[in-house]
This record gives C-alpha cells, structure tokens and sequence, in this order.
C-alpha cells in the first residue's frame, strides 16, 4: 500500500476533474471522500451533463437536470464541492461525436477550460481518471489527456487505473451470476503497468470510505452499491461498465483504489511518499 496522500495538509485543495457525473464515484470516491475527511477542500468539475445517462427524460435539458439531482447527492454523500466545467458547456452524447458533445471537443478547448479552475484553485493535488480513461470510454481519454495539458507539471496528476487481473476478477464475478451474458463495452481492459500505486484500507482507517463509495453509488441506480450483485442483476436494467466497474469492486475490494504515479514537478515532487 502506497500513502499518495500523506503530506497533504488540512485545508490544501484537492480539484476532481471528470468527464461525466457518477465518474467521480466509479473512479474516485474513495481518495476523494478519505480526503474530504482529512480536512482537504475536494472540489470536483464535471465536463458534462450525463445526459445519456437519463434516457426516460423527454429533452437533454430535463436529463441534465435529473443528473444533476444524482450528482449533488452523490457528492454531498462524498464530502465535496461541485460544478460543471466551463459552465455546462458540454452535452454527454454517449461517446458518439455529434454537434457540442464532449466527444467532439478538442483537447485544446477542453485543457483551456481546465487551466482556468486550476487557476482558480491552485490545488496541491488533482485527481482524474488515467491514460486509459478507466473504462476506455473517449470521453475519459479525453479528460485525461486535457488534464495533463492544462496542468504541465504545476501540479500532480493522479490518474485512477486499474489492472488488468482487476477487470478479468470483476467478469468471473459477473459470469456466475450471468452466465453467457456479455457486460460492458468491451472497452474496459484494465492496464498492464507494473508501477501503479494502491490507495487502500491504512490510509484512512478507521473511517469506512468503501462504504461511503456504496452509498454514492446508490444514487446512479438503486441498489447498485450496496444490493448482493446477484440479486442486482435481477434488478438493474444496465449491462454496461457501470455493471463491471460495480463487480470490480466486488472482487478487489471497495475500498481500494489504484492510481498511476504522477508526474511531477521539481516543486512537487516531495509531496509523495
């Protein structure tokens, strides 16, 4: 177990950029909840709406709106602060380019906006999804990607991941209880590095973030962080990654999270144990 965290101090600044809302539970809840209980100000910026993910909603605005809802209790549930990114500028269209999608943004645009909260806040530590974008999704792979350009080393980047034997863990879990059935995107196949850091039980013992994380998740679909996974698949209408990542966690452990190692800065680079 790696403490990423240690030398951040009460009342340091920990910015939480996503692409879409629910990201900031899937991928990074547990550091982010254990950091609001620090005494750290955890401020997260979503990119988009999640539109795509309120598909009975009769217009993207009303869909928005229900997201939001999700969202905010999502985040009061993890002890942090939140709005859109560049004031909701973005619509979530599922990964599908399409006029004024985040899928169809440009890094530039995207890095632009974030270079601006970075400013604002000047956070000590950043965290977002890693190269890979956690699940493949491009939206994902565009957030990190923007991120590391708008920041350039002012900061550190932590990059949520997770390893191969995670993912394939989370689908033997899946094929007991659906046998035959194929879940997720096919997207999500977890990375092969060697170095990535585990963020783990220690570092915030005794507060049970992992039980913070099933909560949060609750609000994205009922049940989904807390019903047994077998009585949730009677029961959840989705056979997406949110269904894989939820099996995931299952298998390695709620409270665990993984992280590439930031690249850091002549400035920053102490601030890691």
């Amino acid at each position: 177990m790696t403490n990423l965290f240690g030398d951040l101090r009460l009342g340091t600044t920990v910015l939480v950029l996503h692409a879409h809302p629910d990201d900031e539970v899937f991928a990074t809840g547990v550091a982010a909840a254990s950091l609001a209980r620090q005494g750290c100000r955890v401020v997260l910026r979503v990119a988009s709406g999640g539109e795509v993910g309120e598909p009975s909603a009769a217009t993207a605005r009303n869909a928005r709106r229900l997201r939001a809802v999700r969202l905010g209790r999502a985040c009061r549930t993890l002890g942090m602060e939140w709005g859109w990114l560049d004031a909701g500028r973005w619509l979530d269209t599922g990964g599908i380019p399409a006029p004024d999608s985040l899928t169809s943004a440009s890094v530039d645009d995207l890095a632009d906006a974030i270079a601006r909260e970075v400013r604002r806040f000047a956070p000590e530590a950043i965290l977002t999804v890693g190269s890979d974008g956690l699940t493949g999704h491009p939206d994902h792979i565009l957030m990190h990607r923007a991120v590391t350009r708008a920041v350039e080393g002012t900061a550190r980047v932590f990059g949520a991941s997770l390893r191969a034997s995670d993912v394939a863990a989370g689908r033997q879990l899946l094929a007991r209880v659906l046998p035959g059935v194929e879940v997720g995107s096919g997207r999500m196949t977890g990375s092969t590095r060697e170095d990535l850091l585990t963020l783990d039980e220690p570092f915030y013992a005794p507060f049970r973030a992992g039980q913070v994380r099933r909560d949060a998740m609750n609000y994205y679909g009922p049940g989904l962080g807390t019903l047994p996974l077998a009585d949730l698949v009677r029961v959840y209408p989705g056979r997406g990654d949110s269904l894989l990542l939820r099996a995931v966690f299952d298998a390695v452990g709620w409270s665990t999270e993984r992280y590439e190692p930031p690249v850091l800065s002549a400035s920053t680079d102490s601030l890691v144990s």
